[in-house]
């Protein structure tokens, strides 16, 4: 069909949807029985336009798709709010039932066109390969985004948004407590090292640091800060063809900031843990929380800290790189989920999930608001033993 005769039925059906509204407002002596009877012609009308508003939020998700455009706009957003308000007040109706109305209805159009956008990632990616050709592409794509990602890495964490500022530091406290009841502190492994931050920080408590990571992009630029540190060294491998170290020779083994979850056989990886852990030798594991506050809202109408547009049913993270959408390997697991991997011969000391509600709240909330970052920063340390923060972590020690 084309577009003048699909705008011509659009205005036809318009005039119709204008001719039953003015019917159902016309004044008269009604009982309550016909009064009933018009409200829910009037609600059958708003279904209908609210159905006509998401057909078009497809169009427009298919056409950011194409172009590689963001799919929440909030300058373009703001201005439709501000332009319902004041339609609102001339018509003598309450601007924020309207706007809230408005709000809602692009919630829905954006986690649409979200789906539309991880489903388009997918199967551009997937086609008709085997789960083990499909896993192979996504860590050839995470070798990709590592590559482009190595030199900006610090720097991006150091800028990053406040929920992510209280994540590190409240996963830094938690492994300093495991770290202070280790007593013989002979070598840390720090598997998915990145950059290497976290095992610098380890380097000055062990006799011996090693960082493993699949990327060799990130481990060149983890070499770079050797120098100072002669019990640090950082070796590219592939942890799930095994840890490349003695078995019984760890004091302390680590994946962090959900790096447990980026790893399909993360099973395998736990079994070398225990392979290589010494006995007493502690162990500390972060993943993505599926049952997260921040995963059970459909859309965050603004940007946070966390968020990430993690397929939970295909286990796939969409990373977007101008017009090009790389998926990556990101599996989120339930708190119950996490429990059942460890093997008896891993004891669980914690499960914390963290952190809960600044991980859904627009990081200016919290720029320049030091009372306001500390208030939210002891909320989430509170909720950490709760189901409901972004990240899970899980400690204990091997016995």
């Amino acid at each position: 069909m084309s577009a003048i005769k699909w705008a011509s039925l659009s205005i036809k059906s318009d005039r119709r949807r204008r001719n039953e509204m003015e019917q159902l407002l016309k004044p008269g002596n009604l009982d309550l029985e016909e009064l009933g009877k018009r409200l829910y012609g009037v609600d059958m009308l708003i279904v209908a336009l609210l159905k006509r508003r998401m057909d078009l939020a497809l169009q427009v998700g298919e056409y950011k798709i194409e172009k590689g455009q963001k799919i929440f706009r909030a300058s373009v957003e703001s201005k439709r709010l501000a332009q319902v308000r004041a339609e609102a007040r001339r018509c003598k109706l309450s601007p924020h039932f309207a706007a809230s109305i408005l709000y809602q209805a692009i919630n829905e159009s954006c986690k649409q066109q979200l789906i539309q956008l991880q489903n388009a990632a997918t199967s551009r990616n997937k086609g008709q390969k085997t789960e083990n050709d499909w896993y192979r592409m996504l860590k050839k794509n995470l070798l990709l985004l590592t590559k482009r990602w190595a030199d900006s890495y610090d720097e991006d964490y150091d800028k990053a948004f406040f929920a992510t500022h209280t994540y590190l530091e409240f996963e830094e406290e938690i492994l300093r407590q495991e770290i202070k009841r280790i007593t013989k502190k002979g070598i840390a492994l720090d598997l998915g090292c990145a950059t290497g931050r976290l095992a610098v920080k380890l380097a000055s408590l062990f006799k011996q640091v090693v960082g493993y990571d699949i990327s060799p992009h990130m481990v060149k630029k983890a070499n770079e800060k050797v120098e100072k540190f002669p019990n640090l060294s950082f070796v590219e491998a592939d942890i799930e063809d095994g840890i490349p170290q003695l078995d019984n020779s760890a004091s302390l083994v680590v994946m962090n900031l959900g790096t447990a979850s980026d790893i399909r056989d993360i099973s395998g990886v736990l079994k070398e843990t225990e392979r290589v852990l010494v006995s007493g030798g502690k162990f500390f594991f972060s993943f993505y929380n599926k049952d997260a506050l921040l995963y059970q809202w459909d859309f965050v109408p603004w940007p946070v800290g966390l968020a990430a547009e993690i397929n939970i049913h295909k286990h796939c993270l969409d990373v977007h790189i101008g017009a090009k959408v790389l998926s990556v390997y990101a599996r989120p697991y339930s708190v119950k989920e996490v429990k059942s991997l460890f093997s008896k011969s891993m004891k669980v000391s914690k499960v914390l999930t963290h952190p809960t509600i600044s991980s859904i709240l627009p990081h200016t909330l919290f720029e320049g608001k030091p009372a306001i970052q500390k208030s939210m920063t002891d909320i989430d340390y509170q909720l950490s033993m709760a189901s409901d923060g972004a990240y899970i972590i899980v400690t204990g020690q091997k016995r």
